[in-house]
């Protein structure tokens, strides 16, 4: 995601739920990922984890970037 992005996303939050939503989620996920990348060695299952969590983060910003188009497209 630019700095461009986030910068709307921001500005866009309190006028958006969902949105909102989003980048919270997106936060939180970036907070495990950054827990999974802190160990040496994980597990099955943490792997598995992680490769969820990053399909999650994916998703959702292609929906902040699909609510960013819309925004951009009305401005």
């Amino acid at each position: 995601m630019e700095m461009a992005d986030r910068e709307i996303i921001l500005k866009v939050l309190d006028s958006n739920k969902l949105l909102r939503k989003l980048y919270e989620e997106h936060l939180s996920l970036e907070d495990r990922l950054l827990e999974f990348q802190r160990r040496n060695f994980l597990t099955p299952q943490e792997e598995q984890d992680q490769r969820e969590i990053k399909l999650r983060k994916l998703r959702g910003v292609e929906r902040m970037m699909a609510i960013i188009s819309e925004y951009r497209q009305a401005a």
